[in-house]
């Protein structure tokens, strides 16, 4: 995380991550409406300055990344974990090669 974007692009981000990681409704979520509460509590508006909104952004930023690092386990321990015992046909196939057609119709 070398440079934050804009807020709002990270709101946005942070939200799509928890509408992939909860398996409900996301919007009664507490965890949305607290995200919510926190960025409207912290914007900057022409009465004030909010010297806190560059930390809660980066706090918003470290955790985006983490759900993103999460997710993205989740789906490459989805596709290599082993499942056991394979076929050599299904591990050959996993390499990209094919098995050899024995003659006579046997394989």
């Amino acid at each position: 995380m070398a440079a934050l974007g804009a807020p709002l692009r990270t709101l946005r981000a942070l939200l799509r991550e928890l509408r992939h990681a909860a398996g409900r409704p996301y919007r009664d979520s507490p965890a949305y409406r607290h995200v919510l509460a926190a960025f409207r509590a912290h914007r900057v508006t022409s009465e004030k300055l909010c010297r806190a909104q560059h930390e809660l952004h980066f706090q918003a930023a470290t955790y985006l990344c983490l759900l993103r690092s999460a997710r993205q386990h989740a789906a490459l321990h989805r596709e290599y974990h082993g499942r056991g015992e394979r076929s050599p046909e299904e591990v050959a196939g996993l390499v990209g090669f094919r098995l050899p057609q024995q003659p006579g119709g046997k394989g």
